[in-house]
């Protein structure tokens, strides 16, 4: 497995009972001395240098990368013989011509490598002839070519960015562990150059202008979004990929397309465990890039969601039924409360960026009461069509059913950035819910 992270030359050592089938006897070299009734030592040597010099470079990090992680993973900061990292960077450009070989096999430099076809190209199990067609007429059956098919485009472009973003895992550890003269600017261009390549791909569309106005998206604009994340290593690629943005408008780019898509993404609670971990982990990390987000950008991360084509499920954190949106709603309403509270972070967020906000927030608060409305509509009324007219007997059941459904979390984070009418909203829907409720159903 080692062999995937790639192959670099060095210098090769091999233990000292290596080939202690021949007696102990060694040349001048430290190489074992080999007998053989048609080939010379000499020879011997060499086909030995050949087979081995493809799986052996003596760099840890290439040839024993796994076991070098989790003992980096168990060391936790402690001081290991060898440092978790590269020796050196390898050039991209070797992966570009490996992406666009006419023969996407894995080139045999030497004997001892083990070959493994690309998903590009995958090597062919049988090898058979078309079946005769009895069809009548001019109607032809048509074949999709296999390099034509969406599902294997989608999964091409997955391993692409896999791999990367192990490129770009390399630079942060080379960066890690390593001085550079120039303070590591030229590698941290590379890898903001590479995790843009990687939006690229992803084509991930930006409804912001440069005037800071938002522009109209048609629905087929997250088209390759939503076709990668339906796939359950789809989904592991974003959760990367959004585990080593930084700061800055890609971040904003590719939370936008999140935001978006929350109900594809959160919707439902995934069976497999796996899946469920990954969506876990996609909530966590939106969050934490959110809480490093300004004004500006929470206000085109909320503005996405108004846009969406699809309402989010804005279920009350801690639903069985998944709470990921509504959590990452809140981790937005928050933030913004906390800019627009402090003195110093306040006096940054310039008139634009606060009418923006205000703005956003507006047209998210008018979908979030809706909601409510809507949802404490349906939950009494599905208790009325049981039979039961008094109110006042079913109350108990009814207020139960009412937690379980209402978004009491996005409604408190709400309160900061409402104006007078918006309050006056909220405290109609409390007096209306209050006899229901008994009393408890106040904000």
């Amino acid at each position: 497995m080692s062999m995937l992270r790639g192959n670099r030359q060095g210098v090769m050592r091999y233990p000292p009972n290596f080939g202690s089938d021949s007696g102990g006897q060694r040349s001048h070299n430290g190489w074992p001395r080999f007998k053989s009734k048609y080939m010379s030592a000499d020879e011997i040597e060499n086909i030995l240098r050949m087979q081995l010099q493809a799986t052996h470079s003596n760099d840890p990090y290439v040839e024993d990368y796994y076991h070098q992680a989790c003992l980096a993973r168990k060391s936790n900061g402690s001081k290991m013989r060898h440092h978790f990292c590269p020796t050196n960077i390898k050039d991209g450009s070797s992966r570009a011509r490996a992406n666009n070989e006419p023969h996407a096999f894995l080139q045999v430099d030497a004997l001892g490598r083990v070959n493994f076809s690309s998903i590009r190209r995958p090597r062919p199990l049988l090898e058979m002839d078309p079946p005769n067609s009895s069809v009548s007429g001019d109607s032809k059956i048509l074949e999709k070519p296999l390099e034509q098919e969406p599902m294997l485009a989608a999964r091409v472009v997955i391993e692409d960015g896999l791999n990367l973003l192990l490129d770009v895992d390399d630079i942060d550890r080379y960066l890690q562990f390593n001085q550079l003269q120039d303070g590591g600017a030229l590698l941290r261009q590379r890898r903001q150059a590479l995790l843009e390549g990687l939006a690229s791909s992803l084509q991930l569309a930006d409804p912001l202008s440069k005037n800071g106005h938002t522009v109209d998206l048609a629905p087929k604009d997250d088209f390759v979004f939503l076709r990668l994340v339906s796939l359950s290593k789809g989904r592991k690629l974003l959760l990367n990929f959004l585990e080593l943005l930084l700061p800055g408008e890609l971040t904003r780019v590719v939370c936008m397309a999140v935001f978006r898509n929350l109900r594809f993404l959160f919707g439902i609670r995934h069976a497999d465990r796996g899946v469920s971990a990954t969506t876990g982990g996609l909530v966590k990390t939106v969050s934490s890039l959110v809480n490093g987000m300004d004004l500006k950008a929470l206000a085109a991360c909320l503005a996405s969601v108004v846009c969406s084509p699809e309402h989010p499920p804005l279920r009350p954190i801690g639903s069985p039924a998944g709470d990921g949106a509504s959590v990452v709603l809140k981790s937005v309403l928050d933030r913004a409360t906390e800019l627009l509270t402090d003195p110093v972070a306040a006096s940054n967020c310039s008139s634009s960026n606060r009418v923006f906000w205000q703005a956003s927030f507006d047209e998210f608060f008018g979908l979030l009461t809706k909601y409510c409305f809507s949802k404490y509509d349906s939950v009494v009324q599905s208790f009325i069509s049981q039979g039961s007219t008094d109110v006042a007997s079913i109350a108990a059941d009814v207020a139960k059913a009412i937690t379980r459904e209402m978004p009491v979390e996005l409604l408190r984070a709400s309160l900061p950035h409402t104006n007078e009418q918006q309050r006056k909203v909220l405290l109609e829907f409390a007096q209306r819910s209050m006899p229901v409720l008994g009393g408890s159903g106040g904000l």
